[in-house]
């Protein structure tokens, strides 16, 4: 019977296959801007639909009776890779509000798994798109159709990945003393997975008290994502240069890019700025020869400037300041700034326009 059923769901498999196709792009597209809208970040999200191979040897080795491709849960999968551990139960928590829910053959692997290994850690759902989606004219032909979606760490997801190629299935299948070395190792993956999720909240929790310390004690924290993202943010003479040089390209917008500004914490260390008060105290003293370079430097093309963008004229300005072609040349490099052919030629442009500005 299974074998006539598996027939059947074949032939279901090659008429529909475009339907399904078309729905595990459209799931993974929903699922993508789902995890945006919560505000959440992942490390990926991937799709596949079974192959005919896959589906046919799924069907007849399976402990389940399918009748129809639509009893199939898993010929669309998604499966989102989270960078933390504590992530995983974040993005669960949307796949649950968003889609129809079948608890029955959805599964929590992270329960299941043996004390001693850190194995196969996913969060398997079997989803439906819900009612309301359905309704519209976009999702209604997906009507019968149910995706799995998998959710996992990337130390999980390696773990997984690592296992499969070596083909370590089963608590049997490889030598005791082997066994033994996966054990050692999954422990070190699952300590590892733990403490980078508490280095990511410990790291929050400085963002969110380092504003004060900041303001109590400047000298005393050291320039490094977290205090300069606080320090651009708050202070008023950064927005004063940021919208003098944003004045000078014509009303260019400023935009906040956390990964511009987090990129100039080592050419702050380069140039001998190691805190915040260090930092303030040259931006104060430079301000008005920061601006004049600007004006002389700047490429009117550009329609919006990053958040921060007076530290890269700071830096310019303190680099020139030594009239140092050598180490203008040396900052230009050490930072991969522009060609690797034109570094001198941007170096005697620096410290040139830098006197010019001076005047």
């Amino acid at each position: 019977m299974q074998r006539n059923a598996t027939t059947t769901i074949i032939e279901e498999y090659e008429k529909q296959c475009g339907l399904y196709s078309a729905f595990t792009e459209k799931i993974e597209k929903l699922t993508i801007e789902l995890i945006k809208e919560n505000g959440l970040r992942v490390h990926s999200i991937t799709s596949r639909v079974k192959t005919r191979d896959s589906l046919k040897a799924k069907v007849a080795a399976s402990e389940r009776q399918f009748s129809k491709i639509s009893d199939v849960p898993d010929v669309s999968g998604i499966r989102i890779i989270t960078y933390f551990d504590s992530d995983v139960d974040s993005v669960a928590k949307v796949i649950e509000k968003e889609f129809d829910v079948d608890r029955e053959h959805s599964v929590d692997k992270r329960k299941l798994l043996d004390p001693d290994r850190f194995g196969y850690l996913s969060l398997h759902y079997v989803v439906r798109l819900p009612a309301s989606r359905l309704q519209l004219t976009e999702y209604k032909r997906f009507a019968k159709c149910q995706a799995e979606i998998q959710i996992r760490s990337i130390l999980q997801h390696a773990w997984a990945e690592i296992e499969h190629d070596l083909g370590y299935k089963g608590k049997y299948a490889v030598p005791s003393e082997i066994r033994r070395r996966f054990s050692r190792l999954a422990g070190l993956l699952e300590i590892a997975d733990t403490e980078f999720g508490q280095i990511r909240d410990s790291l929050q929790e400085y963002e969110r008290t380092v504003s004060q310390q900041i303001i109590d004690a400047p000298a005393s924290v050291l320039i490094n994502k977290g205090s300069l993202l606080s320090f651009v943010k708050s202070n008023p003479l950064v927005h004063e240069i940021d919208n003098k040089i944003a004045s000078i390209a014509g009303g260019s917008r400023i935009i906040e890019d956390e990964g511009f500004i987090s990129r100039q914490v080592d050419k702050l260390h380069y140039v001998g700025l190691k805190s915040i008060a260090d930092l303030n105290s040259s931006l104060t003293e430079s301000r008005e020869i920061v601006v004049a370079f600007a004006k002389l430097w700047f490429d009117r093309k550009y329609k919006t400037l990053n958040a921060s963008i007076c530290l890269v004229y700071l830096l310019y300005v303190l680099v020139a300041r030594k009239k140092s072609v050598t180490g203008a040349y040396n900052y230009l490099k050490a930072f991969d700034i522009g060609p690797p052919e034109d570094r001198k030629i941007v170096a005697k442009e620096l410290i040139s326009t830098y006197s010019k500005a001076c005047v």
